[in-house]
């Protein structure tokens, strides 16, 4: 899944093989474009550090774990020796154009930016494996709205409908991995380039294949149908809430001057310092503190008690306006709080990711708090707050 901070380029340049205008994508109905008996020969290029190998290799190891089936190996990742047509991950460009998924044959080379997380090289190596975007299914336009007249021209090729493809009857997944997050590619970062056609659905965080994800490599690859093996890397999650119904088990504090909003849409501020829309689905709610009326004061929600232990906090957060003050994140132990983080000053008209690892030998809860500036222009909000058991995952 693409973050707000780490767009990666998921483009995969062959030697002397790029999609034409017009030419038919038929990866997923064309064996030819499979890797032989699930194997996949790779290397590295000198360019590659060690901490973005450990990345691709984690993510390699994941998917042949989550895919395997009936005691075999469904697809598996090796050292490339003597093969002809293999994969080469370097973070040098080569050439350009979107090119086709799969095996293309000779030598393909796997573009890896600096900042690409792990979900951005799950949803790579689906590419690899011959796998489309699920927003790019024959009946996408039933679930998803693609805004583009908000992506710029030479990205719309991303997004574009594959109609000689084949999903095996699923349903239309959200949880895919290789679903691009809602503002991805986006001309205007403050509006979506995807959003959910019906309400209350949103595209989610993830960091792992999902169900239907591991069926149709199993499927493509024929190696039989078994989901049991399947990782999540989510599955510590503790609390989570995008907001779309209440706030979830988050609740207002009566020790502040003013409470946070739920709101959907545009936020209300006269200068249009507010979001245009919620983070995860583009027509859904968001927690909101208007700047207006509450100079200099400030907005507090806090979680459930959370056991003694190690956290992961992510959530997005979206302060926009030349007189932004504080966004603070806190613990509370009793009656002691401590500020853990605080973000300050305009950061533009867009959401940001935020992710913070807590480690606490008592029994605490997190607070969020909104420190309002001396004017009407300055709004803050925030959307999709998940709190997991362990340390973040990059």
């Amino acid at each position: 899944m693409l973050s707000t901070t780490n767009i990666v380029l998921l483009f995969v340049a062959v030697v002397g093989v790029f999609a034409l205008p017009g030419q038919k994508r038929n990866i997923i109905t064309d064996s030819n474009r499979l890797w032989a008996n699930g194997k996949v020969p790779v290397s590295f290029d000198s360019s590659v550090v060690g901490s973005m190998k450990e990345k691709v290799l984690a993510a390699m190891q994941e998917i042949s774990f989550s895919t395997h089936s009936n005691g075999q190996t469904c697809v598996q990742f090796v050292p490339r020796t003597q093969e002809k047509d293999y994969v080469v991950f370097t973070s040098v460009v080569y050439g350009s154009g979107d090119s086709l998924p799969g095996r293309l044959g000779g030598v393909q080379y796997v573009h890896l930016y600096q900042d690409a997380a792990k979900a951005d090289i799950m949803q790579l190596i689906m590419y690899l494996l011959g796998f489309f975007n699920e927003f790019r299914r024959p009946d996408r336009d039933s679930q998803v709205i693609v805004h583009t007249d908000n992506i710029a021209p030479e990205y719309r090729g991303f997004f574009e409908i594959t109609n000689d493809t084949t999903f095996f009857n699923y349903p239309f997944d959200f949880e895919s991995i290789t679903f691009f997050f809602p503002y991805a590619w986006a001309i205007d970062p403050s509006r979506p380039t995807l959003t959910p056609k019906y309400d209350s659905v949103t595209i989610p965080y993830k960091l792992s294949l999902s169900k239907y994800d591991i069926l149709n490599i199993q499927r493509e690859y024929k190696c039989g149908i078994e989901n049991g093996n399947q990782i999540d890397l989510l599955d510590g999650t503790v609390s989570f809430c995008n907001f779309e119904f209440d706030l979830c088990e988050w609740t207002q504090l009566t020790d502040d001057d003013f409470d946070f909003q739920r709101i959907k849409g545009p936020g209300p501020n006269a200068n249009f310092t507010g979001p245009m829309a919620d983070y995860s689905s583009g027509n859904g709610y968001y927690i909101f503190a208007e700047a207006t009326g509450e100079h200099n004061e400030e907005a507090r929600v806090i979680s459930p008690t959370l056991k003694a232990g190690e956290y992961c906090l992510r959530f997005y957060y979206f302060l926009y306006g030349q007189d932004i003050h504080k966004f603070r994140i806190n613990t509370r132990v009793g009656a002691v709080d401590t500020v853990l983080d605080s973000l300050e000053g305009n950061q533009g008209g867009s959401w940001h990711t935020y992710s913070r690892n807590i480690k606490m030998n008592t029994d605490f809860k997190i607070f969020l708090e909104a420190i309002i500036g001396g004017t009407d222009n300055g709004d803050m909000a925030f959307d999709d707050v998940y709190i997991f058991r362990g340390r973040c995952i990059q």
